[in-house]
């Protein structure tokens, strides 16, 4: 079973790789959202606090401004499913504890 921290670690790798796409897609609109997520993961320490964020940011495949329900590109589409697996593994890990 993965540590609050692993699964951090995880759920922030996910956001760099979102950061990463934002700047080959040149998308000024996800590079807000992946910010938003930057700061709501910064300062997670319990497990409690990880659900809650993990279910904020869930939210963001709900669509909207900024969502995640019309990636354009594979390198984008890439991202998009990494984070939500681990967004998912996140909520996962936190009600287990």
């Amino acid at each position: 079973m993965a540590t609050l921290n692993q699964t951090l670690d995880e759920v922030r790798e996910a956001i760099a790789t979102l950061h990463r796409a934002v700047v080959h897609d040149r998308d000024s609109r996800r590079s807000r959202t992946a910010d938003w997520l930057d700061s709501l993961f910064a300062d997670i320490e319990t497990p409690a606090q990880l659900r809650e964020s993990a279910n904020e940011a869930l939210k963001l495949y709900r669509g909207g401004m900024g969502s995640f329900q019309d990636v354009g590109t594979a390198v984008m589409a890439q991202a998009v499913d990494g984070l939500h697996a681990a967004l998912g593994a996140a909520r996962s890990a936190a009600l287990r504890n």
